[in-house]
């Protein structure tokens, strides 16, 4: 998709992220695990998020190629409070596409973790 800079939306730290979790980035008691933030056990340096106010939490939801999938909220203030960044990058399949950029310790992967909240939201097809 070529953008131009009026397609980019500027990311306030009010705004909220939505990130999808696999069933293996819940803990027992139901939050979120650092898994979430790691791509191949190693700290996921670019995070894929959706940004909220570009999308609807079911929306974000039916993205995800699975069925089983969950839904996470950041505030983008406490994100960068820890020295990560944060960008629209939209897609051709995704205006409301983001990533988080600049996560390469185990321990910030754990400090997201910690800051995410998981939503109740029901994937497609669920009452």
């Amino acid at each position: 998709m070529s953008l131009d800079a009026a397609t980019v939306v500027e990311i306030a730290d009010e705004d909220r992220l939505y990130r999808r979790l696999a069933p293996n980035h819940l803990n027992p008691d139901g939050s979120v695990n650092s898994n979430a933030f790691k791509l191949n056990g190693k700290p996921d340096p670019q995070i894929s998020v959706d940004i909220a106010r570009l999308t609807s939490p079911e929306q974000s939801v039916a993205r995800s190629r699975n069925s089983n999938c969950r839904l996470s909220m950041l505030i983008v203030g406490e994100v960068r409070s820890l020295g990560l960044g944060v960008l629209h990058r939209p897609t051709d399949e995704n205006y409301a596409h983001g990533v988080i950029l600049g996560n390469a310790t185990k321990a910030t992967c754990r400090q997201l973790a910690e800051r995410a909240v998981v939503l109740a939201v029901a994937a497609p097809g669920e009452t």
